[in-house]
């Protein structure tokens, strides 16, 4: 690891990261425990997908592209899916 990585990754707020994702987990935890089953996946969706973006740009700030490449690809994966799922949801409640 070179000196330029560990110095942008000194850069990033582990404790607001984890406290953004503690906060997605308790929120997914509320929503499961009030049986909306349907926002808990949706949630979990966004965070999957939103850490896979971020992981896919501390891979390419270490100069592992290809890697990289593959967490955005899984990230854009899991963003289209929760854009389908919840457009046909809205579709159905506008038109249906």
């Amino acid at each position: 690891m070179s000196a330029s990585s560990s110095a942008s990754e000194s850069n990033l707020n582990w404790t607001a990261i984890a406290a953004l994702y503690a906060g997605l987990v308790f929120g997914i935890g509320v929503m499961l425990l009030a049986g909306q089953y349907r926002n808990a996946t949706w949630l979990g969706l966004l965070g999957l997908a939103g850490g896979c973006t971020a992981y896919g740009r501390v891979l390419a700030r270490r100069g592992r592209a290809q890697t990289a490449k593959w967490w955005r690809w899984a990230s854009g994966v899991l963003y289209a899916a929760f854009f389908l799922w919840a457009g046909t949801v809205f579709l159905r409640a506008l038109f249906g």
